[in-house]
């Protein structure tokens, strides 16, 4: 069980390698023996690998009627989810290799209308599928990889011009071609598993449709994934990556593990949010975050932690009484923080968000950018603390409203005996874009939790309530937030 759900957590993030430690020996009455250190073999990433991926994507549609003489610009953002193949060789630090890939994708937009002879015209334009190959390059050390791409993409596209609450004039469906740029980061958690972080940028060939209205195209798509590589063959021997049971742990020390952000554990917290009264018609909201928390060892004194959001949203219709399913915005969090902190243990580092909604209901259309950190203390029995963030929209759909947004994340545990604890965890959030009196959502409440083991498998589970004191105009006013993770201690 417990390496089939190591092996889940790949598909959403980044994750780390596991270390092993030996001591000398003293033999009585005799001169000390010193053991060499066990040292771990160094990574070898040559070989086949395949995988999968997630994330957002993004794209500049530019339509151009050259007889009538107007532009549009239908944007489009969207999920992208799909696979790919590839080979590595590595010589000394030093790798080369090819990859393929392939997408399918939600990406869509809609450009705002504008005046013509013809009448108001708006443009739209949707991505059905996308797919590249490319060559890599990168340096390694030992399990961490940099690499940079270069190649060729291809993207199966539509677009329309139409007579905004009128037919549509014009429609075009086609294949095309383009270069393909990128860079990324890899890194190997295990012996035959690598997660990755990437980023791609597809100019698309310009495309001249000769039907009236004479239409002019000229595309681009830039892409930010999150994935998994299963490398084949024999890439570490040795035991040395394997992880120690979750048994060798009392549930005192995982606890306090568990709820701190930035803990060298990988963790997968599956956490439920349910938020009651929302919308002009008092619908049900609800929020399932997928959020694994996976070390990274960089070297001996610094780790650096990824924690990602994948969430899976029912959105209630600001407009109809109705509900819409689908994958929200990814959040990507990178903490680089000290293997070895005080007694303030802390982290900082960068967070973005990738356009990766469904539909446009469940997600800005932007991406985000922005600086994160973490401050914790650990007095026992007590675990507190703060996360905090701050985002700005740098890119994305060019006709969605840009996005300027706040979260803090105070948390105060104390841990009790038999692995049980209480938990006071708000999410505090400001729109800063928004009117006055709508910006801020403070939540009070509290709850409880257990960290528990079943057979070698550890958990943490953990009920609480909050009531949004202050909230925006058909906000929620309260939330059920339940939890739980699988935690995979070192």
């Amino acid at each position: 069980m417990r390496s089939t759900v190591l092996a889940l957590l790949v598909t959403t993030s980044l994750s780390s390698g596991l270390q092993q430690t030996a001591f000398a020996a003293d033999i009585p009455f005799k001169a000390p023996v010193r053991k060499a250190p066990i040292v771990e073999p160094a990574y070898d990433w040559s070989g086949f690998y395949a995988g999968a991926h997630i994330g957002g994507a993004w794209a500049n549609s530019a339509l151009t009627s050259i007889n009538i003489g107007t532009s549009w610009n239908s944007g489009g953002a969207g999920f992208i989810g799909g696979f790919q193949l590839g080979y590595n060789f590595q010589a000394g630090n030093f790798l080369f290799g090819v990859e393929g890939d392939f997408d399918w994708t939600t990406l869509e937009g809609t450009s705002g209308p504008v005046g013509t002879p013809l009448g108001i015209l708006q443009a739209s334009s949707s991505k059905n599928w996308i797919s590249t190959v490319a060559a890599r390059i990168g340096i390694t050390s030992d399990r961490l990889l940099l690499y940079g791409k270069v190649g060729g993409g291809w993207a199966q596209s539509s677009a329309a011009l139409s007579v905004v609450n009128g037919g549509t004039i014009w429609t075009g469906s086609r294949t095309d071609g383009g270069w393909l740029v990128g860079a990324g980061m890899e890194y190997a958690f295990a012996s035959n598993w690598t997660a990755k972080l990437e980023y791609n940028y597809i100019g698309l060939s310009n495309a001249a449709i000769s039907a009236l209205p004479i239409v002019d195209v000229r595309r681009d798509i830039q892409m930010l994934k999150v994935g998994a590589n299963y490398q084949f063959g024999d890439r570490t021997p040795g035991a040395a990556t394997a992880a120690r049971p979750s048994g060798e742990h009392d549930v005192g020390s995982l606890a306090v593990a568990a709820q701190n952000p930035i803990a060298n554990m990988i963790s997968l917290p599956f956490q439920n949010n349910t938020n009651f009264n929302a919308g002009p018609f008092n619908r049900v909201q609800d929020i399932l975050n997928i959020q694994p928390v996976i070390p990274m060892t960089l070297n001996a004194d610094w780790n650096l932690i990824s924690r990602t959001i994948v969430p899976l949203v029912s959105q209630p219709n600001p407009i109809f009484d109705s509900s819409t399913n689908g994958i929200g915005d990814i959040t990507q969090s990178l903490f680089l923080s000290p293997a070895h902190p005080g007694a303030l243990i802390w982290g900082v580092g960068p967070v973005f968000t990738m356009p990766s909604a469904s539909d446009p209901l469940l997600g800005t259309g932007k991406v985000l950018l922005g600086p994160t950190a973490v401050l914790l203390v650990t007095p026992k029995p007590w675990v507190i603390g703060v996360l905090a963030n701050n985002q700005w929209s740098v890119g994305g759909d060019p006709n969605r409203a840009s996005v300027n947004a706040f979260l803090a994340q105070p948390f105060v545990n104390y841990n009790m005996a038999g692995g049980w604890f209480l938990s006071y965890s708000p999410i505090i959030t400001a729109n800063w874009n928004a009117a006055s009196g709508q910006k801020w959502t403070v939540p009070i409440g509290g709850g409880f939790g257990r960290v528990f083991k079943i057979d070698d498998q550890a958990y943490n589970a953990s009920f609480q309530v909050y009531y949004n004191l202050i909230r925006p105009d058909n906000a929620a006013d309260f939330n059920v937030r339940t939890s739980l993770a699988l935690l995979f201690p070192k």
